[in-house]
């Protein structure tokens, strides 16, 4: 026994050795009986607060998921919205500007080639290896165009073919220049001759 219990009971001897109060005994087993009835009760109870949490946890974990998707659902909804607004906009005169563009490069590129063609011979290294280099990059450009579709209006793809038109002018220009000065040198060489 604990000495606390010990020291009680010492102290306390006397309330010990009186019989209980008339009645004590009734009162006891009636007290039992309530206890005994309250006891299925108390279970549902404790049961009941016991779930209570889990109850508590569950509804608070689908109003969370609901919330969740329904927040979700709407700013899907604005971003689709914003988008189609944007594409609605921009788009059309964005891609009629890039049209433009594009039917420019193609005639320049064309007319280039063309003058090449005429200032070539047919059987010129030169001419023929800076011709195949332009058919590499006119496949860039395809690649580029491809990429635009699933991209649209990207401004990063349509200016790489802006600048892939451009390079194909500027090598064409600089072998027009070159086939033009090499004609006009053979032109004197043979002028020279002839005379």
């Amino acid at each position: 026994m604990s000495d606390k219990l010990k020291k009680y009971i010492a102290e306390n001897e006397e309330h010990f050795d009186t019989a209980p109060l008339t009645g004590h005994f009734e009162r006891f087993k009636m007290l039992q009986e309530k206890q005994a009835l309250d006891v299925p009760k108390r279970s549902e109870q404790r049961s009941l607060q016991q779930s209570s949490p889990n109850m508590l946890m569950r509804v608070a974990a689908i109003t969370v998921l609901v919330l969740g998707i329904g927040w979700m659902l709407f700013n899907l909804g604005k971003i689709q919205g914003a988008q189609e607004f944007t594409d609605a906009n921009s788009s059309p005169v964005f891609s009629d500007e890039f049209k433009e563009a594009e039917f420019f490069f193609t005639e320049q590129v064309n007319q280039k080639k063309k003058e090449v063609l005429a200032f070539s011979s047919p059987d010129n290294q030169d001419t023929k290896q800076i011709m195949e280099e332009l058919k590499k990059l006119e496949l860039q450009y395809l690649d580029l165009k491809e990429e635009l579709t699933l991209n649209q209006d990207n401004p990063q793809i349509i200016n790489a073919m802006i600048e892939n038109y451009r390079i194909r002018l500027s090598v064409l220009e600089r072998l027009l220049k070159q086939l033009k000065k090499s004609n006009t040198i053979k032109q004197k060489h043979h002028d020279e001759i002839q005379a």
